[in-house]
């Protein structure tokens, strides 16, 4: 299939432009009669082949995404057509990936493509959240404050994974300064202390000989060293960012990791409430409400234990109770939805939730943060004061035998 831009005459003699997939000319004249245009001109649409050796550089960033739907709420609020407001979108500064992804939408809208089927051919930039919401808003009408809510949604949830990164940035660095210094003690400093006290005829301590047979161990085969720490890195990331199975071993070490736990499900916990007032809003009944924010959870053990609570639900039980039988979720969450169950205004409770649950995710950083660096701040002074001691130790013997 080719694209093709073509200028075409309706019925009443008017002059457009629209943009058809078509195999040939032939079938694209064709296709045109069955819609009641005449075809003047057609010109193939070139589109530039992605450079896959660069794909990972040229991903769609969340806040060119935030940017888009806040833009596009506004001028769909201003009574401004979908096709319109796409053309003038897809010129904005944008990355050029996500001026490809923009250009294809716009194509299919001008096409006669639904908007929400549009996007739907972009899997890796909109995922089944964000087309199903965009359907609900096509079909309610209300497309504007279904984008302005996604927006909010997006945003919020990525302030909550920046500050999430930041706490882990202090504990990461200090691990690699701690690397740094260990290897850098035992190519460089441990071999001269070893001639050194050769020469002096020293006794040479237990400690010191195991640190100097470990630097002569990492001098002798650092080449390989680096190839196996590389190797290493290189199949985790395989296995747990490509595999179905890595990313469920991931997702469940997630919810067993002390502190990291704590995180996750109030992150969880957070992002599923603000969804579920989203989706309440549109219209949607509970199950599909339930059905959609099963793909949303972010977590694959979450996603296969939410299968039971959308089944309890589906057979007449409480949400409130379904939740909670899953003991996944924080118990705060099953009473916050079953006084909502009670009082018939669960979104207003929802929205109290996730407002005291973004708080929770703080915390959680806070605490993880305060227990970590300590704990890295040991582990770097056990490191240095063991090689340390390494050396002191002969120095000390040297000096009694004098």
């Amino acid at each position: 299939m080719a694209l093709y831009q073509c200028q075409v005459l309706d019925d009443l003699g008017v002059r457009r432009k629209i943009v058809l997939d078509a195999v040939d000319e032939v079938s694209l004249k064709a296709n045109l009669r069955r819609r009641g245009y005449y075809l003047v001109k057609a010109s193939l649409v070139k589109e530039k082949k992605p450079n896959t050796f660069l794909a990972i550089s040229s991903k769609v960033k969340m806040n060119e995404v935030i940017t888009f739907l806040r833009q596009f709420a506004v001028m769909i609020k201003a009574s401004i057509p979908i096709s319109d407001a796409l053309n003038v979108l897809r010129n904005q500064k944008f990355t050029k990936a996500f001026k490809k992804v923009l250009m294809q939408v716009y194509y299919d809208v001008q096409s006669g493509v639904l908007l929400s089927e549009a996007f739907r051919k972009h899997p890796k930039v909109f995922p089944d959240f964000f087309v199903n919401m965009i359907a609900i808003g096509e079909e309610s009408g209300q497309l504007d404050e279904v984008l302005t809510s996604l927006a909010d949604y997006y945003e919020n949830d990525r302030l909550i994974k920046r500050k999430a990164k930041s706490a882990l940035t202090y504990p990461i660095i200090l691990m690699i300064l701690t690397v740094i210094v260990f290897f850098f003690i035992t190519l460089f400093i441990i071999p001269q202390f070893e001639d050194t006290i050769s020469e002096l005829g020293g006794e040479i301590p237990a400690l010191t000989r195991v640190v100097m047979n470990m630097s002569l161990f990492i001098r002798d085969n650092i080449l390989f060293i680096i190839i196996g720490i590389i190797a290493i890195v290189l199949i985790c990331f395989l296995f747990f960012k490509k595999t179905e199975k890595g990313k469920y071993v991931k997702d469940f070490l997630k919810l067993k990791i002390p502190f990291v736990s704590a995180i996750s499900k109030n992150l969880i916990t957070a992002r599923f409430s603000k969804a579920f007032i989203i989706l309440l809003g549109s219209g949607m009944t509970i199950t599909d409400c339930l059905d959609n924010l099963r793909k949303m959870l972010g977590n694959k053990v979450f996603q296969d234990k939410f299968i039971y609570t959308i089944a309890e639900v589906k057979r007449g039980r409480r949400i409130a109770v379904a939740i909670e039988n899953t003991k996944l979720f924080p118990p705060m969450l099953s009473e916050m939805i079953n006084v909502g169950e009670k009082s018939g205004n669960i979104e207003e409770v929802l929205r109290s939730t996730s407002t005291y649950f973004d708080d929770m995710v703080n915390q959680s950083i806070a605490k993880a943060t305060i227990a970590i660096e300590p704990l890295m701040i040991i582990f770097l002074g056990f490191v240095v004061g063991i090689v340390i001691l390494s050396v002191l130790l002969p120095i000390i013997s040297l000096m009694q035998s004098i």
